[in-house]
């Protein structure tokens, strides 16, 4: 017997029977095994996640009464959920618990929340300070923002939703969601601040919030506009505000953006406003917005989670979701068109078809 001839026979057969037994194969290349996940890849609204260590850490409200930490090894689920503050049982700051986002801010970790008694009307941004390390702990209120037009009496406080945070040139600003007086109408709005829990001047209007059409509720010309949600996105200098437009309780919301032009963003010319919106609802995933960005483990990839509409009626039953977005050769962000429920996805970290 010619068993040199063979020797190729017996280590074929070999291949076979060891991937029958479910034995990995120690040639088999490892770039041809991408990780995928598909979404949602949670439940919730206005999603908030920044990536600290070797951690994710996710802000959500929790059950309209608190805010809850989730701190995740990976991007593409929440993790674990850590209660850090409850609302007292009555008083201003009660109920309605919306939109918390965590902050590290000269040393300390601060979520920025919008809280009322119960009735709409009366949501103001509060600030919790939280501990000095590790995020994950006990955080206690620390302060109510002021958000209206009389900071040298602090009268007339105005309903205020949405707070985010802007570093510019070596100075802080808090954005934010407000309304004029007290008609529903939200315009997008800024100050400077002083200290993580003090704005020490009036606030400033960044822009109309009726440009264009696709900005109404319905994308009606009947209908009010409503400006919402602002996020910060800041590359090479450049700095971006993309903000949520037109009903969150409907198939229509959607995100623009507006871009710092001028030197000082507390003045309306120093932002245009793009004529289109950037991030647009499709047949299949709609009602898109209250978007946040964050790299992949590597920092290599930038990533955008945003929440979706669960059914085309009007409600506000949304879902999380995530995808990777780029920047056109000009600098400006691409965010493609927003992903369909179950369809894999390259995971953070990984390379995609694109």
């Amino acid at each position: 017997m010619n068993t040199r001839r063979l020797a190729p026979l017996f280590f074929a057969l070999a291949i076979v029977l060891l991937s029958a037994t479910g034995c990995p194969r120690q040639n088999a290349p490892r770039a041809s095994r991408t990780a995928t996940f598909t979404n949602p890849i949670g439940v919730g609204a206005d999603p908030w996640v920044i990536r600290h260590g070797d951690h994710y850490y996710w802000t959500l409200t929790d059950t309209d009464r608190g805010v809850a930490i989730w701190r995740s090894d990976n991007l593409t689920s929440l993790g674990k959920r850590h209660i850090v503050w409850r609302a007292p049982a009555t008083g201003p700051h009660s109920k309605e618990i919306w939109s918390p986002e965590l902050h590290f801010l000269d040393g300390r970790w601060y979520i920025y929340v919008a809280a009322s008694e119960g009735n709409n009307a009366s949501h103001r941004m509060i600030v919790l300070e939280g501990p000095a390390d590790d995020p994950i702990g006990e955080y206690t209120f620390k302060a109510e923002l002021y958000t209206g037009d009389h900071i040298e009496t602090g009268e007339l406080n105005r309903w205020a939703v949405d707070g985010t945070i802007l570093e510019h040139e070596g100075k802080r600003y808090f954005v934010w969601s407000g309304w004029e007086d007290e008609r529903d109408i939200s315009w997008l709005y800024a100050a400077p601040m002083s200290n993580p829990w003090t704005i020490s001047a009036n606030r400033a209007r960044l822009c109309a919030n009726d440009d264009f059409q696709w900005e109404r509720v319905g994308e009606s010309m009947q209908a009010r506009a409503l400006n919402e949600a602002p996020q910060i996105l800041q590359r090479d200098g450049r700095v971006f505000i993309v903000y949520s437009a037109s009903g969150s309780w409907q198939p229509t919301y959607k995100m623009g953006i507006l871009e710092l032009t001028g030197d000082d963003p507390l003045e309306r010319d120093a932002w245009r406003k793009h004529p289109y919106p950037v991030f647009s609802p499709t047949a299949s995933t709609f009602g898109i917005g209250h978007a946040s960005f964050v790299k992949s483990p590597d920092g290599k990839q930038d990533w955008l989670v945003y929440h979706v509409k669960e059914e085309r009626k009007d409600g506000w039953s949304r879902l999380i979701f995530a995808q990777r977005f780029y920047w056109t050769p000009g600098g400006f962000p691409d965010f493609g068109k927003p992903v369909a429920r179950a369809v894999p996805i390259s995971a953070p970290g990984t390379p995609d078809a694109r």
